[in-house]
């Protein structure tokens, strides 16, 4: 409400199912998958608020001189919102993806790094922490921590930085990356920079182990059009990533499957397989 200014007249669309978390706040505000393919929205739609996955600027560019456009963050154990970022305000990151912003009034959050590295664990504190996982205080890792205060902070196990002007930047989970040729490789980082390659619509790609159990990754991607050809994609993906970092095997996809929650069903995906080496 402090941000979103909802009022007498608003009719709110809700689009997931009640079995997904983020169902909590689209009951009140929703987007709409495809709209940005529209010629154009209805004049009296003045607000969309997306989550619950990167929001690439490819996604909303044709949105943004029609309506306010927000971006938001934040998991089940924290009420579901911790952060929100107005898109008009500033520019998509290098990877394409918009900011995750500043936290939401009531809420707290900070990047903590055992190590002191820029980038840390987006950690977050406030009202709508919950109190915790049923049977989290036995576990060693916790990720539920009570502070001094008597209040909890939630380690979300999402990866992060803050930006210059004090927003903060989403960046991948803590547990995506894989070894490749003894070197670590993000997945999440791999498929960041696919969906920026010319002509690529959607994408996913996953790690797999072959016969010897070392990782290999298969790039899963739905095209524009026919005329998209994996040696453009691997000269575009060559330009800012390390050649063990490239896909080994590129799948071409008429749509992404997708669970019941709307994100991506790898289990759906076809498995490449790869011999080992002898």
């Amino acid at each position: 409400a402090h941000e979103f200014h909802p009022g007498v007249g608003d009719v709110m669309l809700q689009n997931s199912v009640c079995s997904f978390d983020i169902f909590v706040e689209e009951v009140f505000g929703s987007l709409l998958a495809e709209m940005n393919h529209l010629p154009a929205i209805p004049s009296s739609l003045r607000l969309l608020i997306s989550g619950g996955d990167v929001l690439r600027g490819a996604y909303v560019d044709r949105l943004l001189e029609q309506a306010e456009v927000y971006n938001t963050y934040g998991p089940s154990e924290t009420t579901v919102c911790a952060t929100y970022f107005r898109c008009a305000d500033g520019d998509v990151l290098e990877d394409g993806a918009y900011p995750i912003g500043r936290p939401v009034r009531g809420c707290q959050v900070r990047i903590l790094d055992a190590e002191g590295n820029e980038v840390g664990e987006i950690c977050i504190y406030g009202e709508g922490v919950s109190l915790g996982y049923i049977g989290d205080r036995e576990k060693e890792n916790r990720a539920f921590e009570p502070q001094p205060d008597g209040s909890v902070m939630y380690r979300s196990g999402d990866l992060g930085y803050l930006l210059p002007d004090g927003n903060i930047a989403f960046l991948h989970r803590k547990d995506t990356q894989v070894m490749i040729y003894g070197k670590r490789v993000e997945v999440s980082e791999v498929e960041s920079r696919l969906y920026q390659c010319a002509g690529v619509q959607d994408a996913v790609v996953r790690a797999f182990a072959d016969e010897n159990g070392l990782s290999y990754m298969a790039a899963y991607v739905v095209s524009a059009d026919e005329g998209v050809k994996v040696s453009a994609m691997r000269r575009e993906l060559a330009q800012n990533l390390a050649s063990f970092m490239i896909p080994e095997f590129f799948v071409r996809m008429p749509s992404i499957p997708r669970n019941a929650n709307g994100k991506p069903d790898v289990a759906q995906l076809p498995v490449v397989m790869k011999a080992g080496a002898l």
